[in-house]
């Protein structure tokens, strides 16, 4: 009465009731589950913006909406850090090296990264490059190897241009390959779990802040910092400054699901000017924060922001709802 690659034998319609009944019960069990956890989550605030690098410590690329990836922020065709630059050691360049990698601006074109910057012509570089044909070498980066694929002489001659010294760009995705988080060694507890993974992220693929954790800090300063200062790809509009320090889950909108990893440990990065390259002199907000957002056991690196994996892929936006499980 069926077909064979269905597995019944003639007593089918009583196997396929009885599997039927027993999916639809194990669905209404999880279901029930998922409710009640739901039931635990506290709305807090609202999406305020996205941000995407698709260049490892480049320029910020801001959006009202992408699709959340288990690696990254996605839109049209531009994902979070799948691209580096490397110098002629095959150690990666960020700012903290080079600030002006901070003037270096994306944008997304037919397919295609376009990468801008001051007194350089427009370099374009897929966003998906035949890696069949391309030269593909394996690259230790933070400890683990991960494929990379080579952008090219021409992208090499341009980022050496503007940086005035041997470099060159690299590319990688999950096709390629990527960075298992749930492995890599902290001195502290790694909140990771087995199927966390990144590219060429510091840690997880996502960094979220919140907009009165900025307020608290600008209120303190002479002169106010922006929000890119500190990277993040999702800010929370909320109204309890520093309430991400008691978040175990987040959810925004009705299904994109996140885990905490580990709060965010700051460094000289924070103090540099985005559209201006340049450092402040007042080592600000690195300062301010060391002076009261150190932690055990993360040592003298102030905190702000948490780092977070994605459980459950969907779309987002600005506007969007979010709600968190706490503490």
């Amino acid at each position: 009465m069926f077909p064979k690659w269905l597995g019944f034998s003639d007593r089918g319609p009583e196997v396929l009731t009885a599997v039927v009944l027993t999916s639809a019960t194990k669905l209404a069990g999880l279901y029930l589950v998922a409710h009640r956890h739901r039931a635990k989550f506290q709305k807090i605030g609202t999406v305020a913006s996205l941000y995407i690098y698709p260049v490892k410590s480049c320029g910020v690329l801001e959006t009202i909406d992408a699709k959340v990836t288990n690696v990254g922020l996605e839109k049209d065709g531009l994902s979070d850090r799948q691209w580096m630059i490397l110098d002629s050691r095959d150690e990666t360049i960020t700012m903290k090296e080079e600030a002006r990698l901070s003037l270096i601006r994306c944008s997304s074109d037919a397919g295609n990264l376009l990468l801008h910057a001051p007194d350089m012509p427009v370099l374009t570089l897929s966003t998906r490059p035949d890696l069949s044909g391309a030269k593909l070498r394996p690259l230790k980066f933070l400890k683990k190897t991960i494929p990379v694929a080579e952008c090219g002489v021409e992208a090499e001659r341009w980022i050496s241009d503007f940086l005035g010294r041997p470099a060159r760009i690299v590319f990688s995705c999950p096709e390629l390959g990527t960075r298992d988080c749930y492995t890599t060694k902290r001195k502290w507890d790694n909140h990771a779990k087995a199927g966390d993974v990144t590219i060429f992220s510091y840690l997880t693929s996502y960094l979220i802040t919140t907009t009165s954790s900025l307020q608290h800090i600008n209120s303190q300063l002479d002169t106010s910092v922006s929000m890119v200062n500190f990277r993040p790809n999702v800010v929370i509009d909320n109204s309890e400054p520093f309430d991400e320090d008691n978040w175990r889950e987040l959810l925004i909108g009705d299904q994109t699901l996140f885990h905490v990893v580990e709060p965010c440990l700051r460094c000289v990065i924070t103090t540099i000017e985005p559209d201006l390259a340049k450092r402040r002199q007042d080592k600000q907000p690195l300062k301010l924060l060391r002076s009261f957002r150190c932690r055990p056991p993360y040592g003298s690196s102030p905190l702000f922001g948490v780092y977070l994996a994605n459980d459950y892929p969907g779309p987002v936006k600005v506007g969007d709802p979010v709600y968190v499980l706490k503490d």
